[in-house]
């Protein structure tokens, strides 16, 4: 017989559906010509190994089904962000469309009180549509590299989806084989999703089985599936420090210039772990009231426990209330477990350079936005447990705040239209920023306009007297009118940071007519740090043609124009070298 309710609900999750995407257009339809961002450009735009797609390309380890995704971009339109934004809005489409099932199905779930059953479809609509709009994740989305972060997200939230519609039908092992998939996929596309198997078996203790041995007795082949996941991550364990190191994770740096002297402190983990209270405290902050947002917030680790009391005592506070609610309201629990779990990788005990990442609360998110609507639900339901009274409140509460939500993600949205604008942002809302100003200058750099660029690096090496790159950027900008300036300044940039490849490139440039041992030593050390460094390799050349050792010569600028084939100025220089070499080679008298 032919159900009134079913068709209701399935017109209610079509309408709602249909005012995701349309909200999500008014959101994002504006971005798709910003341009690419900071390590967007070198790990996306200027990447060599972007060019060719090919069969070998079949990701394997975790972050590899993204890059795959940039060859694809690549390939359909060279470097035109227009493919890049359109494929991030859609991936947020699709989680924000995918979020809105799995709560419809976890509302609908036997047990579930039958008040949310009946407004099940409206309320994951009005969840999955506060969390698509919502400022805090704009990053994920208009900030093109991290297409990592949301992919990672999509098929997150895939996994819970397949377990969840796997709990009412009658074919279980088509989900169960989904579910597993969707894992794998996560997995392939960032670290983060470590801890899907535990979310996954959280979700089902809380929400699907009365205990865990009907748990494991009912769908331990999932889980088995699922943990395998794991040996994606396996390959992380045998990569070399350097490569941690070079990351900014496990092994994290903070310099300081004390008395003319750099000091190095190695951030432990202990001390990660302190600044991640206050992370967490900014996060759930940022999730009410998005005011304040910044693509670098540029904290310093916390050296103590005195210097995090508050936010620590905050965060203890709520944890301790999620495992309380594991007893007292197992339902309930999941949305704090998912919180702490999905942020654990990044917000725990694995330092990583940037304290707080606002990308990393993409799929935290979604636990925060859903928590928020039941609670306003609930609490309306129980000021007047008048039929319908608490959903047409909550209706009006939540279109509220995804219409101020909205017209801040637009705002948000509009940092990213240059480069210039991005880091000006930065700059205004931390002075503090040493990267902030260095992105300022970067971009007034490239809008020809290198007065405004001499003040931001100035005001970078301010913040930070320890930024190599500000003293390098800022040398080659007054060596032309101020050669001992400039000197000193690439001098400098060698002290601070003795490992920097082009802060020896420009001091070997600037030595190199006064004092060409001194320089070929410092081209050596350049090449020695990064063997790619093209204009290094190109003024190695040029030095040693002065010097008539023009073979050698002749090699430095292969090896230069094997890394950079367009680098018309090595091309140049090769051919007159060659031309030097076979003059000399006729000459009477020559030993070559």
């Amino acid at each position: 017989m032919f159900s009134v309710r079913p068709q209701l609900e399935r017109n209610a999750l079509l309408v709602m559906g249909l005012v995701i995407i349309l909200s999500m257009l008014v959101v994002y339809h504006r971005t798709l010509d910003y341009p690419f961002h900071f390590d967007g450009e070198a790990q996306i735009v200027d990447s060599p190994l972007l060019d060719n797609l090919a069969w070998q390309d079949f990701p394997v380890k975790t972050r590899n089904l993204v890059e795959v995704t940039w060859k694809i971009n690549r390939v359909i339109g060279g470097s035109d962000p227009f493919t890049y934004h359109l494929v991030n809005i859609a991936v947020h489409l699709t989680t924000a469309l995918l979020l809105m099932g799995l709560i419809y199905l976890t509302l609908r779930l036997p047990g579930i009180p039958e008040v949310y059953q009946h407004n099940s479809a409206l309320l994951a609509g009005l969840i999955a549509m506060i969390w698509a709009v919502h400022p805090l994740a704009t990053q994920a989305v208009t900030y093109i590299i991290q297409r990592y972060e949301s992919m990672m997200g999509m098929f997150f939230v895939l996994a819970i989806f397949c377990l969840a519609a796997s709990a009412t039908s009658a074919r279980k092992w088509p989900w169960y084989v989904g579910c597993v998939v969707a894992t794998y996929l996560s997995a392939l596309s960032k670290e983060v999703a470590v801890v899907i198997p535990l979310v996954l078996l959280w979700y089902d203790r809380a929400l699907l089985s009365s205990s865990w041995k009907e748990l494991f007795a009912n769908r331990w082949p999932l889980y088995v599936g699922a943990m395998s996941s794991w040996i994606v991550f396996f390959n992380l364990t045998d990569r070399p420090k350097a490569e941690f190191e070079q990351s900014n994770v496990v092994y994290v740096t903070e310099k300081t210039l004390t008395d003319g002297q750099v000091q190095t402190h190695v951030v432990s983990s202990w001390e990660y772990l302190l600044s991640q209270s206050q992370a967490l405290v900014l996060y759930l902050r940022l999730s009410i009231f998005p005011i304040g947002q910044s693509l670098d917030h540029g904290w310093h680790a916390a050296r103590s426990l005195g210097e995090v009391i508050v936010p620590a005592t905050i965060v203890l506070l709520l944890l301790g209330i999620t495992i309380w609610s594991i007893f007292r309201f197992p339902r309930w629990s999941f949305l704090g477990g998912c919180f702490f779990l999905t942020l654990a990788p990044t917000s725990s005990l694995l330092p990583i350079r940037d304290i707080a990442v606002e990308h990393r609360m993409y799929v935290p998110l979604a636990a925060v936005m859903a928590l928020l609507v039941l609670l306003v639900f609930e609490g309306l339901r129980r000021f007047n447990p008048a039929k319908g009274f608490a959903l047409i409140g909550t209706i009006y509460v939540i279109v509220g705040l995804v219409t101020i939500f909205g017209a801040v993600a637009i705002l948000r949205n509009d940092v990213y239209q240059s480069k210039l604008s991005l880091w000006t942002d930065v700059a205004n809302k931390n002075p503090q920023s040493p990267r902030g100003h260095y992105g300022m200058a970067r971009a007034y750099l490239e809008n020809d306009d290198p007065g405004a660029a001499t003040t931001a690096l100035q005001k970078t090496i301010e913040a930070d007297p320890t930024y190599a790159e500000a003293y390098v950027s800022l040398g080659r900008l007054v060596r032309r009118y101020d050669p001992n300036e400039a000197l000193q300044l690439f001098s400098r940039a060698v002290q601070v940071q003795p490992d920097y490849s082009e802060a020896h490139n420009n001091l070997g440039a600037m030595l190199a007519h006064t004092n060409p041992q001194e320089a070929l030593k410092q081209y050596q050390l350049a090449l020695e740090l990064k063997p790619d460094n093209a204009d290094a390799h190109n003024n190695l050349a040029n030095l040693l043609a002065n010097q008539g050792r023009f073979q050698e010569a002749i090699r430095e600028y292969e090896l230069a124009l094997s890394i950079r084939p367009n680098f018309q100025l090595a091309a140049k220089n090769l051919k007159v070298v060659q031309q030097m070499a076979q003059e000399a080679a006729a000459s009477p008298g020559s030993t070559m």
